[in-house]
């Protein structure tokens, strides 16, 4: 029986902190949604602004009321001896760079996981300023998500943001898939740090350190630069408010829907790693990073198949000792990290749009379900989440999915900042999102709600005029709002209502939902945040017991 017992805890506790590893599938499908009215930009006017770099000169485009400068190399393609090295220098041009159209997306599968898209010539971003610009202007940098396997930069247009709120937006490109988190020990062995596996995140400061030099010249202000981001977005920025070569290089931090407490440890990591070079043939070479180097870039992101909407979470940041020094809850608690305060939040049924996909479950299955992910915990959790309170057994499991790994752990980011920063939460409410509908026709009966990733239109502004209401259209305004005075003055208050700052002790929570945007008190108890941290608990003992 106690060989049982510690089994099904063992189990418990490699469900839980599966969670992290597989987390953030939704937002790969968010991007292809039309949350960025790319289709519809405003009439060009008449010339072409070109702005100084300190790389060269760009051409962009102007429209009525916004510039746009599209596909700015930030640092040198990672390919050839360069793939799986830290962001290297772009060389300087000498003509005009004509940066009117996006660069190429990072290398990466689509969502079926069939067809190869994008290249590793990829590091560019792309910045969006008012037109006219001015001087001085605060600074907002996008980290897009998609399961760090998929996205691009130019798929979030940072247009209507830029006018309304006179700021300036840049959106990036950074290494995805195995190119961006591949940790091996033959490229450790190689580096002066003796680390590998994030340099998607290098590659994330290096465009951060070109915002410092370069965005003066784009009318913004290096001292005023606010890093926002969604899904993996929000996890990059979490892991950079904890890294310490992020110092600096951010003065104020917006995460939606971005859990980082966790990140994969480098044991996990390395083997993953060694799979890799399996796969490619190349473990048993001389020289294993040099065989790894030489393959084609489809060879590698098919070596081992990720799609985005599977639920593993194949590559992601590692917690390397250098990058990110510790676990980042760890950092948290200990106060060693990048002090700037914080818009953390989660949106309210982050769930469902992870089990769109899956089979439909039986009541008997959901508990099933629960007892083998679960162990000795189950009881707790299927008499907090009871089938009667849910119109079917897989939105009961999208509850339980999006409390855990999302809500909660949002709320336990805010807990540990709250401590030495200004930190204010929200949670995202609105229950019927527009331009949504074809996903509701996916799966019959299955409401979506606030799902993952649907609060994106509203800040950015690109909530379909024709699908939305009134009090919809108001609310993204009234977002886009708070958002921007934050971004402005690290404060997102000044409004009606008041955004209070999150407190330990009185964690208050901002809810946005059309007609309704109130402060509420229960968001841990809504989300059975105290049964969460006990699962936590349980499964970190029954860690350091065995």
């Amino acid at each position: 029986m106690v060989r049982t017992t510690d089994s099904s805890r063992h189990q418990n506790l490699k469900h839980q902190f599966r969670f992290i590893r597989s987390a953030i599938i939704a937002t790969a499908i968010a991007i292809s949604l039309p949350f960025a009215p790319n289709a519809a930009h405003a009439a060009k006017v008449a010339g072409s602004p070109i702005v100084h770099t300190q790389d060269g000169a760009v051409r962009g485009v102007a429209e009525a009321h916004v510039r746009r400068f599209m596909g700015i190399p930030y640092a040198a393609p990672p390919v050839g001896n360069l793939r799986w090295e830290p962001p290297a220098p772009h060389k300087p041009w000498k003509n005009v760079l004509d940066a009117s159209k996006p660069a190429n997306s990072c290398a990466q599968m689509n969502f079926a996981g069939i067809r190869v898209r994008g290249s590793e010539d990829c590091l560019a971003l792309n910045v969006y300023t008012p037109n006219p610009a001015g001087t001085g202007l605060p600074v907002m940098v996008w980290i897009h998500g998609g399961t760090f396997l998929v996205g691009s930069g130019s798929s979030y247009d940072g247009s209507k943001l830029a006018e309304r709120g006179h700021i300036v937006v840049v959106t990036i490109n950074y290494r995805l898939g195995p190119f961006g988190f591949l940790a091996q020990q033959s490229l450790s062995k190689a580096d002066p740090h003796h680390v590998s596996g994030n340099y998607g995140l290098l590659d994330q400061q290096a465009a951060l350190k070109w915002v410092k030099d370069n965005i003066a010249g784009f009318g913004g202000d290096p001292s005023k630069v606010t890093v926002a981001g969604e899904s993996a977005g929000g996890i990059s920025i979490g892991l950079q408010i904890v890294s310490p070569l992020a110092a600096g290089l951010f003065d104020r931090a917006i995460l939606e829907s971005g859990p980082f407490l966790h990140a994969r440890t480098l044991e996990q990591a390395y083997a993953r790693g060694d799979q890799l070079a399996a796969k490619l043939g190349c473990d048993k070479a001389a020289d294993v990073a040099g065989c790894m180097r030489s393959k084609p870039t489809e060879q590698v992101l098919r070596a081992i198949p990720a799609r985005p909407v599977s639920g593993a979470l194949i590559w992601s940041p590692v917690m390397d000792g250098y990058v990110v020094p510790t676990q980042p809850a760890e950092a948290l608690t200990a106060g060693h990290f990048n002090k700037v305060p914080v818009i953390n939040g989660s949106n309210h049924d982050e769930g469902t749009l992870f089990l769109l996909f899956r089979p439909p479950l039986t009541a008997a299955q959901y508990e099933a379900d629960a007892r083998k992910r679960l162990g000795d915990k189950a009881d707790e959790v299927l008499k907090a989440y009871p089938l009667s309170k849910y119109p079917s057994p897989l939105k009961a499991a999208a509850a339980i999915f999006g409390d855990s790994l999302f809500s909660c752990q949002v709320a336990g980011a805010s807990h540990l900042l709250s401590a030495q920063v200004p930190v204010f939460e929200y949670e995202f409410n609105d229950l019927h999102p527009p331009a949504f509908e074809a996903l509701s026709k996916l799966r019959p009966g299955f409401t979506m709600g606030a799902f993952h990733g649907s609060e994106i239109q509203y800040v950015l502004g690109s909530v379909d005029e024709k699908a939305a209401s009134p009090a919809q259209k108001k609310l993204s305004d009234e977002m886009m709002d708070y958002w921007i005075r934050f971004i402005s003055t690290g404060d997102p208050d000044g409004h009606s209502p008041a955004w209070e700052q999150y407190k330990a002790g009185q964690p208050r929570v901002i809810s946005f939902a059309p007609g309704a945007i109130t402060m509420e008190s229960n968001f841990a108890q809504e989300h059975h945040c105290a049964l969460w941290e006990s699962v936590r608990i349980s499964a970190a003992q029954h860690l350091a017991q065995h």
